[in-house]
């Protein structure tokens, strides 16, 4: 089976409650020669893996911590336990509640401590992994003082991959922070804060509850193994679905569908909230800045066709000359276009300017015809039409 086609297979096994694909998204699907496997490499669970020749999905195991959605650089899984809206609704919640203060636990820490804990203010997650940096530059926008993120022992835990998601997210935010002169309190803690601390006898009462914490893990875990075994009994995992395209169509001017994800957009919304940042580099997980080498370029412009975002742009001027132009502020740094480039012109450097992401700064590289033999047909993409001409002796 061709390798795209099997990457269409295992993807859409990983749609269910918990997570949304959208898998037209998929830099993997979008081209087979991108080497992205991100979703495997922070799985907590095994639900998605690589053993280094194979790539396997297990949807059975899932536990829904979306850390796979937090890594996507396109938003191809989507999570939904909870979803974005309702993540930020519960923040807001326990900010409103707790003077300011936004605590998020892990799951398998809030199963142990049982009643000691206030559930109106502290926001469950099954595991950290599933905080991102646009949830968490929204809230600073929205008023929050503190945000503290509360982990169990990850050490131990079999999802530790969650929690060095989450510390790469917060490096993230504590950068977009400074840059633009904003004031929070982000941080890790190993302890609830006082405020999530449960009212009257609660406390008394979680104390039997923190030592059951075991049977109680091992119960919720059984349960979801049941759950997907009697929805394959029940045939609801084949439920129909409403027919869509199979494979992501080309569109007119020659490359795939461009979009861009809505945690990207909302960051950058919440970013020019914040308003100007310093004229300082940023080294994030986020965004990349492409650089193209015009000599070694075949100017064969596949980086634009299979960019997701449109960061990587054709363009056309009516003199003739033509390129690609590149928007860092839409990069989502996927690294497809480098690991397709088949001459290796292209690079991604890590430093973007910060100004940069808000400023609709472009970077524009005009390239070379290459010479051949005449007779052989030039063809190039303008806009919706397609122009070939065999007097010529240059190609793209």
């Amino acid at each position: 089976m061709p390798k795209i086609a099997s990457m269409v297979n295992l993807i859409e096994e990983l749609e269910s409650s918990y997570i949304t694909v959208h898998r037209e998204r998929c830099v993997q699907v979008r081209n087979c020669n991108a080497d992205c496997l991100r979703c495997a490499s922070v799985c907590t669970t095994g639900c998605i893996h690589f053993d280094g020749e194979e790539l396997t999905v297990s949807p059975e195991r899932c536990i829904g911590c979306g850390t796979c959605a937090t890594i996507c650089p396109t938003c191809a899984l989507e999570a939904h336990h909870p979803n974005d809206a309702e993540f930020m609704n519960q923040c807001l919640a326990v900010a409103g509640a707790c003077e300011g203060i936004v605590t998020v636990a892990c799951g398998t820490l809030l199963d142990r401590v049982g009643d000691l804990v206030d559930r109106d203010a502290v926001v469950r997650v099954e595991c950290l992994g599933r905080v991102e940096e646009s949830a968490l530059t929204e809230l600073v926008v929205q008023g929050a003082k503190s945000i503290v993120l509360v982990r169990g022992a990850c050490e131990s835990c079999a999802h530790a991959t969650g929690y060095e998601m989450v510390q790469r997210v917060c490096d993230t935010e504590r950068q977009l922070l400074e840059a633009w002169g904003a004031s929070a309190d982000i941080r890790l803690a190993d302890k609830l804060p006082k405020c999530t601390r449960a009212k009257d006898d609660g406390y008394d009462k979680g104390k039997r509850a923190f030592f059951e914490s075991s049977k109680r893990e091992g119960a919720r875990m059984g349960a979801i193994a049941v759950d997907h075994a009697v929805r394959d009994a029940l045939g609801e995992n084949d439920a129909p679905k409403p027919e869509e395209p199979r494979y992501t169509k080309v569109m007119d001017d020659g490359t795939l569908p461009h979009f861009l994800p809505d945690r990207r957009e909302s960051l950058l919304n919440s970013l020019a909230t914040l308003g100007e940042p310093e004229d300082v580099m940023i080294d994030t997980r986020l965004w990349g800045h492409v650089i193209i080498d015009t000599d070694t370029c075949s100017s064969c412009q596949m980086c634009s066709t299979f960019c997701p975002t449109g960061a990587l742009a054709r363009f056309v001027e009516e003199d003739g000359t033509f390129g690609v132009e590149h928007y860092p502020g839409d990069c989502v740094k996927c690294r497809t276009c480098s690991a397709i480039c088949p001459t290796g012109a292209l690079s991604i450097s890590e430093e973007v300017f910060a100004r940069d992401m808000l400023a609709g700064m472009t970077d524009r590289y005009t390239m070379t015809p290459r010479a051949v033999k005449e007779g052989t047909a030039h063809t190039i993409w303008h806009k919706a039409e397609l122009f070939t001409n065999t007097d010529q002796v240059y190609e793209r």
